[in-house]
């Protein structure tokens, strides 16, 4: 039961957030104008079912994303949220995205209010009767009020986590949204919508707490300085292209620093992986799917042997000559040679770049979910990681160059390294 007053609300926000995405208006079918042009002379008034079926095809044409985010936007107002749960809570016939709406709407209602009061909510069971008055709701099934206990176990739990991999260590996110969906259409009941919403507030109190730690960690590291013994061996290696002669008249002192830098490149991977572990991000799934992009590259490249540039949705990734020698160069997965470490050195830099130019237009496109985004913004600090490590990788294998007096070599793999540290830049200043 939609009222005419409720009706005008519900059409207005989601004939705007249509019309944005459409680019013009929307056609309005003459029961619909009727029932607008009736909103002040009998606001309580029951819409036709069919105006009401009309706002349920609408609904199904909103995203619960384009619908947080326009709310969000438009900081839209207690009524408006009101009569959109009232409308997703009462409707005869449930889709599956009626529930994440409602999920969503009324813990961002309760969290607002909170909010204002600057107190918790608690467990907001009467609120929530008080908002759904004059829909009939049955008696909670048995099922349906075991489910309700697992919640504060669940937060139980989450009281305990001190780190943010706790959280994805635990699947507690994934556990919760699985326990949801065994409610069926007891999830729209008020006592299991105020269960919800109390775990919500909780646990996302939690959740944004340690995230805020985390990414406080990953601004640290996206904007610190490259160490000294990166930028001596750049600088080394820059002085070396511009010399004519006495090529190795510092060979020795590029042995110590290839020493020191193999030294601190071990530590530098195991420091990686503990850092990544502690930011709740799976390295190795992250570096299986870098791998799988070497061999897709190569595939590609072997395939087309016209091909100079890497098609994305980012930017156009140009390559060199020698990068795409690279791909195209068949290799034993055994061989352990110069050659075998100046064609996986290479090819891995782009697979980087490639996956970097990959993740950013996804990150950006879910940043407005509640949790969706969390998987691109993780792919994308391992690769910062995972770039930062290799570009040191590529001077090491450029000096092993200067030392074999391979100086074409030696220049082709640092400016792959520059074109990888350009790219890394790029990404640094998202975080």
């Amino acid at each position: 039961m939609v009222s005419r007053s409720e009706f005008f609300l519900l059409y207005s926000i989601y004939t705007a957030i249509m019309e944005r995405e459409l680019g013009h208006g929307v056609s309005l079918p003459s029961y619909v104008e009727e029932e607008l042009a009736g909103v002040s002379s009998a606001p309580e008034q029951a819409v036709q079912e069919t105006a009401e079926q009309w706002l349920a095809l609408l609904s199904l044409s909103v995203t619960p994303y384009r619908l947080r985010n326009y709310i969000k936007e438009q900081d839209i107002d207690e009524p408006t949220l009101r009569a959109l749960i009232r409308f997703l809570a009462g409707k005869k016939t449930h889709v599956h995205t009626d529930r994440d709406k409602v999920d969503w709407l009324t813990t961002y209602l309760f969290k607002k209010r909170e909010e204002r009061q600057g107190k918790p909510i608690g467990w907001p069971k009467i609120e929530m009767q008080e908002i759904l008055q004059g829909f009939e709701f049955p008696p909670l099934k048995q099922y349906a009020a075991d489910l309700l206990m697992e919640f504060p176990s669940l937060l139980d739990e989450a009281g305990y986590f001190e780190s943010f991999s706790q959280i994805t260590e635990s699947r507690i996110i994934p556990r919760a949204r699985d326990l949801k969906n065994q409610f069926g259409e007891d999830f729209f009941h008020p006592e299991v919508l105020a269960a919800i919403i109390n775990y919500n507030l909780l646990f996302g109190k939690k959740f944004h707490k340690l995230l805020e730690e985390v990414m406080a960690k990953v601004h640290e590291f996206a904007h610190a300085q490259s160490g000294g013994t990166a930028t001596d061996t750049n600088e080394l290696l820059q002085r070396d292209y511009r010399a004519t002669t006495d090529t190795f008249q510092q060979l020795g002192e590029l042995e110590r620093k290839e020493e020191t830098a193999t030294a601190q490149a071990s530590n530098l991977g195991k420091l990686k992986d503990q850092q990544l572990k502690e930011l709740g991000i799976d390295s190795m799934r992250e570096a299986q799917g870098l791998q799988g992009r070497v061999q897709e590259l190569s595939m590609r490249l072997k395939s087309n042997q016209g091909m100079t540039s890497i098609p994305n949705t980012f930017a156009p990734l140009s390559l060199h000559e020698w990068e795409s020698s690279a791909f195209r160069t068949q290799l034993p997965e055994s061989e352990q040679s110069f050659r075998a470490d100046f064609t996986r050195s290479v090819c891995h830099a782009i697979a980087i770049i490639s996956r970097i130019y990959e993740e950013i237009p996804l990150y950006h496109e879910k940043k407005g979910t509640e949790f969706l985004w969390k998987k691109h913004y993780d792919s994308l600090v391992y690769l910062l990681y995972e770039g930062r490590k290799h570009k040191e990788s590529l001077l090491r294998v450029a000096i092993l160059s200067q030392q074999r007096g391979l100086l074409e070599k030696a220049k082709q793999l640092q400016l792959t390294a520059e074109k990888l540290d350009a790219v890394l830049a790029k990404l640094a200043a998202l975080f």
